[in-house]
């Protein structure tokens, strides 16, 4: 009977370069395209973000960056319109600058 080791045999051979190129070709097909929003979608945000400034509503924002959808939940503390980014207190009290232009998709908590 043979006894064959299957895939550990192969990994001895492979240099860690390798390794690391083949998990950043992963990494890199795993990415996706920002969404385009429609005027209605970018309504009902913009709606949130002033009622969750006024309220102290809890939001639940998704972003893109860097070619995936990154989520952040906080109170929206501030707007700043010269910038164009909406400023977030997450739960740990860590402020995050989200541009308006990344923004995917909001939802109350």
């Amino acid at each position: 009977m043979i006894r064959d080791r299957g895939a550990i045999k192969w990994t001895a051979m492979m240099l860690p370069e390798h390794v690391q190129s083949i998990k950043d070709a992963l990494k890199e097909d795993k990415k996706i395209t920002q969404p385009i929003l429609d005027e209605d979608q970018i309504y009902e945000m913009e709606m949130l973000i002033l009622e969750s400034l006024e309220y102290g509503w809890v939001l639940e924002c998704e972003m893109f960056k860097n070619g995936e959808i990154r989520h952040i939940s906080g109170h929206v503390v501030y707007i700043d319109k010269l910038k164009q980014e909406i400023r977030i207190q997450d739960t740990k009290d860590g402020l995050h600058s989200i541009p308006f232009r990344s923004l995917v998709n909001i939802q109350k908590d």
